[in-house]
């Protein structure tokens, strides 16, 4: 199976599995995920104002901005997937 990217570009789907959800009491959930045979720990589901999306880890640079440390592209497939895992757990 294919999935279009932003630069319409196809894409191969690609395995995902959420290995672990935390809620705080602030709604924000984090959690783990694997994407093929890599584990991303700290992840975080966000709101947006294009929607959910799924936020990477990330530090604090000098300059005070916060870079993601990991890189991964999500299609609004694989973000809706990892969104069902997580109402699952």
């Amino acid at each position: 199976m294919t999935v279009k990217t932003k630069e319409n570009k196809e894409a191969k789907t690609r395995f995902i599995k959420v290995t672990r959800a935390h809620q705080f009491e602030d709604g924000t959930i984090s959690f783990d995920m694997e994407v093929e045979d890599i584990t991303i720990y700290n992840c975080t589901l966000r709101e947006g104002k294009n929607g959910t999306f799924v936020s990477f880890p990330s530090r604090k640079g000098k300059d005070g901005k916060y870079y993601a440390y990991v890189k991964c592209d999500l299609s609004k497939e694989d973000t809706a997937n990892i969104i069902e895992q997580i109402e699952k757990l």
